[in-house]
């Protein structure tokens, strides 16, 4: 029995949301009005298609970007028009999914790909949001540092002021007496 094939989101903000592919045709993109939806800013509101098609009796998907601001990726490679393969990473601006071909049942093939981020003309590239440290201890220590800059902030304006308080005084005074 075949399946469809589907987009499973690896991106932090909509991780683990998965996608069926069950049409010949299916939009993806930020809009509401997208088969696949991807509410993400980096996102076009038409950001891409996926088109199925049957080539010599063999079923392919094809993913083809629609000039999207942030374009589309696979493998870590820009794409204008591709051919999708079991496991290939797909980027939609800086959401990234992992495409998983359609199975014939019990008896499938399973292909991984190996992608080298080593040979890459972006040192920046990564599968996975880098996160930041968001427990309650962390901002509590957070808030309390800047309570106490806010508060050395204040006393060195006040000390200042006392300070300039000072010295206009004596400068009155020395000219007062003459």
């Amino acid at each position: 029995m075949e399946k469809n094939p589907k987009l499973t989101v690896l991106y932090e903000k909509l991780r683990g949301k998965s996608f069926e592919i069950d049409r010949d045709a299916m939009s993806i993109g930020r809009k509401d009005s997208c088969d696949i939806q991807l509410a993400d800013g980096s996102v076009s509101s038409h950001h891409a298609d996926i088109i199925r098609v049957e080539q010599n009796g063999e079923v392919n998907y094809i993913l083809r970007d629609n000039d999207s601001t942030n374009g589309t990726k696979v493998n870590n490679e820009p794409v204008s028009e591709y051919v999708l393969k079991n496991s290939d990473l797909i980027s939609f601006g800086h959401v990234e999914v992992l495409f998983d071909g359609a199975s014939h049942g019990d008896d499938d093939i399973h292909i991984t790909h190996t992608i080298d981020l080593g040979n890459t003309t972006n040192n920046n590239t990564t599968t996975t949001q880098t996160l930041t440290n968001f427990s309650a201890r962390a901002m509590q220590e957070k808030h309390k540092n800047a309570q106490t800059n806010l508060l050395m902030t204040g006393i060195i304006i006040v000390g200042g002021l006392l300070v300039l308080g000072v010295v206009i005084f004596t400068i009155f005074q020395m000219f007062a007496g003459k």
